[in-house]
């Protein structure tokens, strides 16, 4: 299967959007995903820190299973903590 490697406080998860997390996350977030990287008059935009947890959460679910949503922003907080920023995470969603 593919995935994306994703460290985070010195421990590796898989990150992976299948299409029932895919589904799942629209409805949360309110449009597609890839919608979030564009404004309102077209061009671009960086993704709420909400839009990108729940991005994180949803991808977390394929291989990292009984990740809650609070674990999700101890996950964020890691990979902050880590020295990167929201910006950082762009590249990886």
């Amino acid at each position: 299967m593919i995935y994306t490697e994703f460290i985070a406080g010195n421990k590796d998860y898989k990150l992976r959007l299948n299409t029932r997390a895919v589904i799942a996350l629209e409805k949360i977030i309110g449009c597609n995903p890839l919608s979030i990287f564009i404004g309102p008059n077209g061009g671009e935009r960086v993704p709420e820190i909400t839009e990108m947890v729940a991005i994180l959460h949803a991808s977390l679910q394929a291989y990292e299973h009984g990740i809650t949503l609070n674990d999700t922003y101890d996950i964020f907080d890691a990979y902050l903590d880590d020295g990167h920023t929201p910006l950082d995470f762009v590249a990886v969603i």
